[in-house]
């Protein structure tokens, strides 16, 4: 009877391996839920950290026009990097995802305009996309036990509001930190910093809006600060 038992125990405890369903690819969640997994063909070009993100401000928004001044921010940013195996310093994919509704004006009014169909339409359009295709004019800036910084000109397309166009942004920093008790503090795994400034033409992404020109600027400045983890985010 002992046999017996022990032997119907396996079964059930293989059905039920059995019935679970296969892991899905290494992936980073919003705080909304949404799943953005690493491509495989990105994995294998080298090594991938991950955005950490609820933390700090990640992005700020800067609209200043003659009659208003709008600034906003989100840290709600989830995506990847991969960087080459062989510079440290070379980003050669990866892919961000900026919630439209994450945004935050200081104004919750504001942030419902902005979110609505007559600005950027979040509900057709939830996310601001960024995805890299290749780093340029990579140049060491500064190298210590703990950090090495690199100045670089980051390619690839940003997708707002369903438009798509490729951006070359130069003068970016990027920032690779080996783990020790000091990086700690912001998560495990060696880190890695990104930090770019650039400006977008809301008319180039079909952004209309009599009150651009006046109230809200017709090209806006973002400032990028994102930093990310060897670690996968549940292990962070």
């Amino acid at each position: 009877m002992r046999l017996i038992s022990v032997m119907t125990s396996v079964l059930l405890l293989t059905a039920v391996a059995v019935a679970q369903p296969a892991p899905l690819p290494v992936a980073h969640k919003t705080p909304d839920g949404k799943t953005l997994v690493v491509p495989a063909d990105h994995k294998s070009k080298g090594r991938v950290y991950y955005t950490i993100n609820g933390r700090d401000r990640q992005i700020y928004v800067e609209s200043d026009a003659p009659l208003e001044k709008i600034k906003g921010q989100s840290n709600a940013v989830i995506g990847y990097a991969v960087v080459s195996p062989k510079h440290p310093g070379e980003i050669v994919a990866g892919e961000w995802h900026l919630p439209v509704r994450s945004i935050n004006t200081g104004i919750e009014l504001r942030n419902e305009h902005m979110a609505s169909k007559a600005w950027l339409d979040a509900d057709a359009f939830p996310d601001v996309i960024v995805q890299i295709r290749e780093t340029k004019d990579i140049k060491p800036v500064k190298q210590t036990p703990a950090f090495t910084s690199y100045s670089a000109t980051l390619v690839g397309d940003l997708t707002l509001h369903g438009v798509t166009h490729t951006v070359s942004v130069p003068n970016s920093t990027i920032i690779v930190m080996k783990e020790s008790p000091a990086t700690q503090k912001v998560a495990k795994g060696d880190l890695l910093a990104i930090k770019s400034k650039f400006s977008v033409k809301l008319a180039d992404y079909g952004v209309s809006h009599p009150v651009i020109g006046t109230k809200v600027a017709g090209t806006v400045d973002l400032n990028v600060s994102l930093f990310l983890s060897s670690n996968p985010p549940a292990q962070q």
